[in-house]
């Protein structure tokens, strides 16, 4: 007879473990899946010559009041030591500034021509007027909103923003994600006659600013909030590694047309459950299932982009970043080769053995033909800006990744937590347009966890 279970979670990434964690301190027993033969995913850290690395630079967002600090509240036993990520420089053609988080900086903000900055003034204006207006900032991008005189290095610039925050050039990325609000909570905030106001509070943080004091890097490495999860997990989770998903198994409601999910097949055998919690790719659904799913759903799917990445690792024989700063490199060339790093050894000197120092840098959107062209375009970017780390460099270390399962493309796909199938769920960077990395899979759960006690499978 199949094993029985209250959920099955597929995936041991961040959002299935956190789903997992979650749902079995709310008294469900729990079965992890997980086809590789460790937890965690795109959170994990590993040994490279002595150096820990992170799969990719990583940066923790809204963690003073935003999803994951109301997940770790609620759900986790132990919480990792968190310090402050410090300040961000922007670095466009060697020349290297703060990066101007209020209307005053960027009126001084001299990387740009001033009147650039005048015209991107009159386009944050303008975001005001359509905000006030009631206009659907969903359905704006950003090469909407920007100018046409704007000089190559302000086009870059923009074309920089848009890729690392959405995973997309300007003429697809919406202007509501730049003005998102900070709470944590999904609904609109409403005024003194309860009437939505959209945007009310994100337009606030976009016109006054101010650097962000919210964000924070785990001491330790990324791997840290992967072991306090684990840690945190109750008896009545199990967890099994190495084996793989072949089919989401259902049955039709009462002969109706509704399937509900019924359990799972894997390599190793069947499972039954009442409820599946998918955290794995959501294109691979209407593959996964024997019955149609409606054909809209299927066609969004379809048209998921996922975000990939190059990661670049240095290890150092000396510390060449002096402070607890990231910097955003932006290519200003044709390929949009843009980079971000982060010296995480700053952050925790024990990262790096004794003396040494690890640089990572992100690479979104490398248009390569190939992974080892790939690789030599990153290795020349990161040498010609500052050809002293070559001189420094004691270890190199690649990582081609998928840090974003959906871009937040306006004219592509984008998944929800919610499936056509009963009791099947889906968690992750996927199935929810808030925020980005581990943040946006922190509010994928929590929108699972209101979606699945409005369902009736948690008391209220």
């Amino acid at each position: 007879m199949s094993a029985k279970y209250d959920v099955i979670v597929v995936g041991a990434g961040v959002s299935g473990l956190l789903s997992a964690l979650a749902l079995s301190k709310e008294g469900k027993s729990v079965l992890i899946l997980e086809k590789d033969n460790f937890v965690g995913g795109v959170c994990r850290s590993y040994k490279v010559q002595g150096y820990t690395v992170d799969t990719g630079p990583h940066i923790i967002t809204r963690l003073d009041s935003g999803p994951l600090r109301v997940l770790m509240d609620r759900y986790f036993d132990l919480i990792p030591n968190f310090v402050p990520f410090g300040k961000y420089y922007l670095r466009i053609n060697g020349q290297v500034k703060d990066f101007p988080w209020s209307l005053k900086d960027w009126m001084m903000f001299d990387l740009l021509p001033v009147e650039d900055r005048s015209l991107l003034m009159k386009s944050l204006i303008d975001i005001a007027y359509m905000v006030n207006s009631g206009r659907d900032m969903t359905r704006v991008s950003i090469k909407d909103i920007m100018p046409g005189s704007l000089s190559h290095n302000s086009v870059a610039f923009l074309d920089y923003l848009s890729y690392f925050m959405l995973g997309t050039g300007p003429e697809n990325a919406p202007v509501s994600r730049f003005i998102d609000r900070k709470d944590y909570k999904t609904e609109k905030q409403k005024d003194e006659n309860g009437i939505s106001i959209p945007y009310v509070g994100k337009l606030y943080n976009m016109l006054i600013g101010g650097k962000p004091t919210d964000q924070y890097y785990p001491k330790g490495g990324i791997q840290k909030i992967v072991d306090s999860l684990m840690y945190s997990m109750p008896p009545n989770v199990k967890v099994n590694l190495d084996e793989e998903l072949l089919s989401l198994n259902t049955e039709k409601v009462n002969g109706r047309q509704t399937e509900k999910i019924t359990g799972i097949s894997t390599n190793k055998g069947e499972y039954l459950a009442d409820s599946v919690i998918y955290s794995g790719f959501a294109t691979d659904i209407p593959k996964l299932v024997s019955t149609p799913l409606p054909q809209r759903y299927v066609e969004n799917l379809s048209m998921i982009e996922k975000v990939t990445s190059l990661s670049v690792w240095l290890g150092l024989d000396e510390q060449v970043f002096k402070e607890d700063a990231s910097e955003m490199w932006v290519s200003t060339t044709r390929d949009k080769f843009h980079t971000w790093l982060i010296p995480t050894s700053n952050y925790d000197p024990l990262l790096a053995p004794m003396g040494k120092h690890l640089v990572g840098f992100a690479f979104v959107n490398p248009d390569m033909t190939s992974s080892e062209e790939m690789k030599r375009k990153a290795t020349h970017t990161i040498f010609s800006n500052i050809p002293a780390l070559e001189e420094h460099m004691d270890m190199i270390h690649y990582q081609e990744l998928v840090p974003e399962k959906a871009t937040w493309n306006m004219n592509a796909g984008f998944g929800d937590v919610t499936t056509p199938i009963d009791n099947l769920y889906c968690v992750g960077s996927d199935s929810f347009k808030r925020s980005m990395g581990l943040t946006r899979t922190s509010y994928s759960v929590i929108k699972m966890l209101d979606t699945f006690k409005a369902d009736g499978n948690l008391p209220s």
